[in-house]
C-alpha cells in the first residue's frame, strides 16, 4: 500500500475511535536501536468492540507494521507485536488506534516458516504441523521433508531443524530480503532434493554441522558423556518417542513455532522437552525458549555452537547491570563448507542460566566440535537462549572479526538494557 493511502487509512481511523491512545518507547543505551522488538499483551490495552484490531500510527501518520498472535489456539489474539526503530536515547510515541480486520493494511512480509513435506510423489505441501515416531526414519528413496525439516527466515538469515531424526540445526545464508524459503529444496520433478548446497543468487546452505548439533542443538550432560537430542545421520530408529512440530503464527514482523519432544531416551529415563522457536524482522538471530520434565539425577541440559571449520580463538563475553547479565559465546572465521566464506556464529543466553562452558574440540564424546554451555533453568523453570549466524555475502563486513564481534557487543547491551515500553490508555 502506498504512503499516501497509509496517511489517509490512519485519517479514517483516528476519526472515528477515541484519541489520546498511546505507546511510548524510551531507548535507554546511547546508542541506536534498529528494529527494536516490542510485544504488548492484550490485557494491556484498552477493551474494545468484538472484531476490532489495534492499528499504530507513528507521529508522521504513517502505519507501523504490526501483528496480532494467538498464542494457546483459543480462536482470541494475545499479544500485539512489533519493530520500530529508535536512536541513541531515543523516545518516540506511537497513536493507539483501533479498526475492523478488513480495514488493516496489508504489510511487506519480513519473516517465514516452511514445512514442506512430500504427500504424494512429486507433490510438496506446506504443513502447520506435523509428527514423528522414532521407528523407521525417513531415510533414502521417498525422502519426504524439503529442507530435511522445519526451515525460518527473515529478511536477513534464514536458519532451518532436522526434523527427520537427527534434531540437530542449521544456517542459510541469503544475500536477499525477500522470503525465499518456500521454494528451496524442491528438484524440478517436484520432489524434495538439495538444492541448496551450491551458491544461487538469493543465497545457498552455508555452515559445516557435521557431528555437532549445530547452532542451538541440544544434548544432556550426565558425567563426562553427553547424550544428544537426536540420532545421527544414516541411523533408522530414534532416541525419541515421538517429535510434534507447530506453526502458532507467522507474520510480518514475527514467527514462532512450537517443538516438542516426548520419550527422549536418556540413558534409559524418559525426558520431555517442549521448545519455542521465534524469529524477528531485521535479527541475525532467532530466540529458543525451552521447557523440560523433570531430567535424571545427576545431568544438565547442554546447547551451543558447532566449531567444525573454526580454527580462530573461541571468545566469551559477559554483559552487566544492576538489573540483569548476560553471556555471549562467540566465534569467527571460515565456518563454511570447504572453508569457502567467513561466518560469525554467537550464542547469548542469561548469566543466571550458566554452570559451564567448555570446548569439545574433537570427536569422542557424542557430540563432536562443539563448544558447549551446561545450563540451569530460571527461577520459572525456562531455559532461554538466542543464536546468531551471519555470512560476509548477507554483508561483505562479517568478513571482518572485529566488525561481527562489535555487532555482538551492541546487541548484548540491548539484551540487558532493553527498550522500554509504556501504553498509555486514556481513561
Amino acid at each position: 500500500m502506498k504512503h499516501g493511502l497509509f496517511f489517509l487509512l490512519a485519517c479514517i481511523v483516528c476519526s472515528c475511535t477515541p484519541k489520546g491512545d498511546t505507546i511510548t518507547l524510551v531507548n535507554p543505551l546511547n546508542l541506536e536501536h534498529p528494529d527494536a522488538p516490542v510485544v504488548i499483551a492484550r490485557d494491556q490495552l484498552a477493551e474494545q468492540a468484538a472484531g476490532l484490531l489495534p492499528l499504530l500510527i507513528d507521529k508522521d501518520g504513517m502505519v507501523i507494521p504490526s501483528q496480532t498472535d494467538d498464542l494457546d489456539g483459543d480462536g482470541q489474539w494475545d499479544e500485539l507485536s512489533f519493530v520500530y526503530s529508535l536512536p541513541a536515547n531515543g523516545k518516540a510515541e506511537i497513536s493507539l488506534t483501533w479498526a475492523e480486520e478488513g480495514e488493516m493494511p496489508s504489510f511487506v512480509r519480513r519473516t517465514n516458516i516452511r514445512y514442506g513435506k512430500m504427500t504424494s510423489p512429486g507433490k510438496v505441501e506446506e504443513l502447520q504441523s506435523d509428527w514423528l515416531a522414532k521407528e523407521n526414519l525417513p531415510r533414502g528413496e521417498g525422502y519426504p521433508f524439503q529442507m530435511d525439516g522445519i526451515a525460518w527466515e527473515n529478511d536477513k538469515v534464514g536458519f532451518r531443524h532436522y526434523f527427520d531424526g537427527r534434531d540437530c540445526r542449521d544456517v542459510f545464508g541469503k544475500r536477499v530480503t525477500d522470503m525465499v524459503l518456500d521454494t528451496v529444496g524442491i528438484k524440478p520433478d517436484g520432489c524434495p532434493g538439495d538444492t541448496y548446497h551450491v551458491l544461487q543468487e538469493w543465497g545457498r546452505d552455508i555452515l559445516s554441522v557435521a557431528t555437532s548439533f549445530g547452532p542451538g542443538g541440544l544434548a544432556v550432560q550426565k558425567g563426562d558423556s553427553l547424550i544428544r537430542l537426536g540420532v545421527r545421520a544414516g541411523v533408522v530408529n530414534g532416541n525419541v518417542d515421538t517429535a510434534r512440530f507447530h506453526i502458532i503464527s507467522e507474520g510480518p514482523v514475527r514467527s514462532l513455532f512450537n517443538l516438542e519432544h516426548i520419550g527422549w531416551d536418556v540413558d534409559g529415563e524418559k525426558v520431555n522437552v517442549q521448545q519455542t522457536v521465534t524469529i524477528w524482522a531485521g535479527s541475525y538471530a532467532y530466540e529458543n525458549k525451552m521447557t523440560t520434565s523433570p531430567l535424571p539425577a545427576g545431568c544438565a541440559m547442554v546447547t551451543g555452537l558447532v566449531r567444525n571449520n573454526n580454527h580462530q580463538p573461541l571468545v566469551e563475553k559477559t554483559w552487566q547491570n544492576q538489573h540483569r547479565g548476560m553471556v555471549g559465546m562467540v566465534t569467527h572465521d571460515k565456518q563454511s563448507y570447504n572453508k569457502e566464506y567467513y561466518m560469525g556464529l554467537a550464542l547469548l543466553l542469561p548469566e543466571e542460566q550458566v554452570v559451564e562452558l567448555y570446548d569439545i574440540p574433537e570427536k569422542g564424546k557424542g557430540i563432536d566440535y562443539t563448544w558447549c554451555v551446561r545450563m540451569k533453568p530460571d527461577s520459572q523453570g525456562e531455559y532461554n537462549y538466542k543464536v546468531y549466524g551471519t555470512w560476509e555475502l548477507n554483508d561483505p563486513r562479517f568478513a571482518d572479526r572485529a566488525y561481527f564481534l562489535g555487532l555482538i557487543d551492541q546487541d548484548g547491551d540491548r539484551m540487558i538494557n532493553p527498550v522500554q515500553v509504556a501504553v498509555n490508555i486514556r481513561k
